[in-house]
């Protein structure tokens, strides 16, 4: 993919995400070639995570665990290259049990560009803190949105369903089961923060 494919591509993401993950899906590229891009891609978030707390650090007794992970490149790219593995798994697995015939090879593909257009996103936050922070926070709004709008309409390309508001319905539905799923393992490993007496 040249330079000029690479801009096309994005452009026809913002204007026809549908017919650009059919674009991509038809590419036929190697899984080889897939999980490389899911390398570069998790490396290069990483990378922008830990130059952003370098030049807006948080303040000693400010500092959470979110923005602890920032500071450790390494670590924040390997939870993302987890997130997007499960994420691609939940896309083609939960789609196929509607009647959907996506295959996981595809979502991965289609889950590593959503992953580079956030990145686009967050380079742009990241210029746009220096000079104009309030709009920067509009573009992380703008980013939530963008996440869940590319998910939708890839997902309805994958899996060749119809209804964007069926896709949303079901996915906020599998981030529930997923986030009591995951909150009931960590209990039980005892993660989750003791409540107070």
């Amino acid at each position: 993919m040249t330079f000029d494919d690479f801009r096309t591509l994005v452009r026809q993401t913002l204007r026809n995400p549908e017919q650009a993950a059919h674009w991509l899906i038809g590419q036929g590229w190697p899984m080889q070639v897939r999980w490389m891009a899911l390398m570069l891609a998790v490396s290069v978030s990483g990378l922008l995570a830990y130059a952003s707390t370098l030049l807006f650090p948080v303040p000693e007794g400010e500092a959470v665990a979110v923005f602890a992970i920032s500071s450790q490149p390494l670590v924040l790219a390997g939870l993302q290259l987890i997130a997007i593995v499960l994420g691609a798994a939940l896309m083609a697995g939960v789609g196929r049990l509607f009647g959907g015939q996506g295959r996981f090879e595809d979502a991965l593909l289609l889950t590593v560009w959503i992953e580079v257009m956030l990145l686009i996103v967050q380079a742009a936050q990241i210029v746009l803190s220096l000079a104009l922070p309030a709009l920067a926070g509009i573009l992380g709004i703008l980013a939530i949105a963008l996440f869940l709008w590319l998910t939708v309409q890839f997902t309805k390309a994958l899996h060749g369903f119809t209804s964007a508001p069926k896709v949303l319905l079901v996915m906020f539905a599998t981030l529930l089961v997923m986030g009591f799923v995951l909150s009931f393992f960590m209990a039980a490993m005892g993660l989750m923060p003791e409540m107070p007496q």
